[in-house]
């Protein structure tokens, strides 16, 4: 995969990883250090096809903010580690984590959120889904989505899925994530 377009492609992600959503305790308020939750990621962009895998891994945890290394793989190819804080004395908001620090333009609407039930592996979990239209700069250009994130309190990291549909420069990019594997490295 090209360099500009992983960043790209990260840039677009950043803010949908972990604001505030009514009525959800923040899932990282519990975790302990080595707690891990993979996700698969599929991702079309123009005529190319993306495959691989992101984990986040919690390495720190203090009364105030949890540590997650992000580590992953795209078409085979590593990913570099990134670090990210998440402030766990504030409701879990799927819009405001991941590399939040290389997108400080993002404008994020949220637009509609209901119930359903999402089945990781083999365990269920009560899920709230939520839409959002999120606008950002990129290195390729402006991006314009449209996402749809399923979070729960109990669900492992608190992300138990996510899709997202945009345009960046002028060209469609589909992106799907979905929870696979959760535990500790402890």
């Amino acid at each position: 995969m090209h360099r500009p377009l992983l960043v790209a492609v990260l840039a677009a992600l950043a803010p949908l990883g972990a604001g505030a959503q009514d009525g959800v305790v923040n899932p990282y308020k519990n975790v302990k250090v080595g707690d891990y939750a993979t996700y698969t990621m599929s991702m079309k962009f123009g005529g190319l096809e993306v495959k691989g895998t992101v984990t986040n891994t919690i390495k720190a945890v203090t009364a105030k903010e949890a540590t997650v290394e992000v580590t992953g793989t795209m078409n085979g190819m590593p990913i570099p580690p990134q670090t990210q804080k998440v402030d766990i004395t504030k409701d879990f908001d799927p819009t405001a984590a991941g590399l939040a620090k290389n997108v400080k333009d993002a404008k994020v609407e949220k637009l509609a959120e209901g119930k359903e039930k999402l089945t990781i592996g083999d365990k269920s979990y009560e899920a709230t889904w939520l839409t959002y239209k999120v606008t950002t700069k990129t290195p390729l250009g402006d991006v314009v989505g449209d996402v749809k994130a399923w979070v729960g309190k109990d669900i492992p990291l608190g992300l138990g899925k996510m899709e997202m549909s945009s345009l960046v420069n002028g060209m469609e990019m589909k992106m799907k994530m979905e929870q696979t594997e959760a535990g500790s490295k402890k």
